[in-house]
């Protein structure tokens, strides 16, 4: 996986890892407005500042519940692409 990889269809929804938050220019070049977090660590809020941010604060186990973050998660990823923007979504 690249850094940041778009998800195929007509969205502009990617996915990629923590150290894609480095990578502003591609960020910049996919339009990203929207970053949500999957993870137990907060990295540096800093990085987030161009951004709309959400942390699901999960751990990265078989039995972690994440259906339960479904609503809060799709909605936030919807209301980025309808405005326009595009979605990160990284772990």
């Amino acid at each position: 996986m690249a850094l940041i990889d778009k998800v195929p269809g007509e969205l502009k929804l990617h996915i990629g890892g923590l150290f894609t938050l480095r990578r502003k220019e591609a960020l910049k070049e996919a339009d990203v407005t929207h970053v949500l977090s999957v993870l137990r660590f907060t990295p540096d809020e800093k990085l987030f500042n161009s951004f709309r941010h959400m942390v699901v604060e999960v751990d990265d186990v078989e039995d972690e519940n994440l259906l339960q973050h479904f609503p809060s998660t799709n909605k936030f990823i919807q209301d980025g692409l309808d405005g326009g923007g595009g979605v990160l979504v990284h772990w």
